[in-house]
């Protein structure tokens, strides 16, 4: 049984065993932090081993080789501008729709919790675009995507790499037609820390309704030197802050909240069981400063044939250039290195759960004061969001 041979400090939740698991025996369930773990009914286990066979953790999955590097910027503005670097995945997305295949990503629901979902047009296909930080359900989509590569169907799926590696353990078989995005991942946050900080952000900036909308990486004040701002829209109200001024990012960032296995992630690497990886390509602006304008950059690795026959199809909606690996990755540490785990950790969680996000501000710091400078960019910005809010 699974829980018998892996420490669970190890588990990153990726759903296989569970998805697996042919009476239906183990099922995700929250712990105290917040975070899905699996936990087996023995009463219905039959010991068929399957759960450990799956697990990606337990064992050794085969890597792809030595990946190319590229800098790439998706040509359509209007979707870079959407995206949290250079929109890349819009367009390996859009190539597996326009096959009537199917894409599976992270979105928000109507509370904005985060959960993977399937979409089979591009009209949906903002729900996927953009950055969530905190770890998202995965339900029963592995099954849902079995079944529609057993139909013969194309799926895209994009998660972090521990969800991708699980994805791949648990279909146990190579798809043509399965096309697999990973991300450079620095650890995922707590999804109940990241409901308190919905409720928080709402109660105090909008007598508790929650926000319309939530963009975690919006390019109103830039994007380079990560430079993004966080914004809640309320509609005719709007919270935004440049990152590095945002209490949860900065709890984030600050490694105060993330899942036990990502402080040891057994998934770093350049290597990847997945065609893609995607991420921001910081330090472009001193590798290839020709890539930057301050709109978005995408750091892309491309691992397989399969992800170069796709990199071929979309090369004339991209801009893109072929960079060193070892260079890429120098300011992008979260490719090969686990974050350090914050020695508060459980404290900061714990105070978050049980008093709230805004006793748990004032107790680790997490608002600092802005500069002069940064004051003024900032309510330039807002000045401008509210004009087009008004004019929406």
């Amino acid at each position: 049984m699974i829980l018998d041979k892996i420490e669970i400090s190890k588990c990153n939740g990726c759903t296989a065993c569970s998805s697996i698991c042919p009476k239906h025996c183990i099922e995700m369930k929250a712990n105290e932090d917040g975070f899905l773990y699996p936990i087996v009914n023995k009463d219905n286990c039959i010991s068929c081993n399957l759960c450990d066979k799956v697990c990606p953790v337990n064992n050794k999955i085969k890597l792809n080789d030595v990946p190319n590097a590229y800098a790439a910027i998706n040509k359509k503005e209007e979707e870079r501008l959407q995206s949290s670097s250079g929109g890349v995945f819009s367009l390996i997305a859009n190539y597996i729709l326009d096959k009537n295949g199917y894409v599976v990503g992270a979105a928000y629901n109507d509370k904005f919790e985060v959960e993977h979902i399937i979409i089979d047009s591009k009209e949906e296909l903002y729900k996927l675009r953009g950055a969530k930080y905190s770890q998202s359900r995965l339900g029963n989509v592995f099954g849902k995507i079995k079944e529609l590569l057993d139909t013969d169907h194309y799926v895209l799926f994009s998660g972090t790499p521990c969800q991708t590696g699980g994805l791949k353990y648990y279909l146990r078989k190579d798809y043509e037609k399965l096309v697999l995005i990973d991300t450079v991942c620095h650890g995922v946050p707590s999804p109940l820390v990241w409901k308190k900080y919905v409720e928080y952000r709402s109660k105090t900036d909008n007598k508790g309704e929650i926000p319309i909308s939530i963009n975690l990486r919006s390019k109103s004040s830039g994007w380079s030197r990560y430079n993004y701002s966080i914004e809640f829209d309320y509609g005719k109200k709007l919270y935004s802050k440049v990152n590095g001024q945002d209490p949860y990012m900065k709890a984030f960032v600050g490694n105060y909240c993330l899942r036990e296995s990502c402080y040891d992630c057994s998934f770093k690497s350049t290597q990847r069981v997945s065609d893609f990886t995607l991420g921001d390509y910081w330090g472009i602006w001193n590798q290839n400063p020709e890539m930057d304008d301050n709109r978005g950059t995408s750091l892309l690795l491309v691992h397989s044939s399969k992800g170069n026959r796709i990199l071929d199809a979309i090369s004339n909606k991209l801009d893109f250039v072929q960079v060193d690996l070892d260079e890429s990755i120098k300011e992008n540490p979260s490719m090969i290195k686990s974050s350090p785990i914050n020695k508060d950790r459980s404290v900061f969680i714990g105070i978050v759960i049980r008093e709230g996000f805004k006793k748990a501000i004032k107790k680790f710091k997490l608002v600092t004061k802005m500069s002069k400078r940064g004051k003024i960019k900032q309510i330039l910005s807002l000045s401008l969001r509210k004009i087009l809010l008004i004019d929406n």
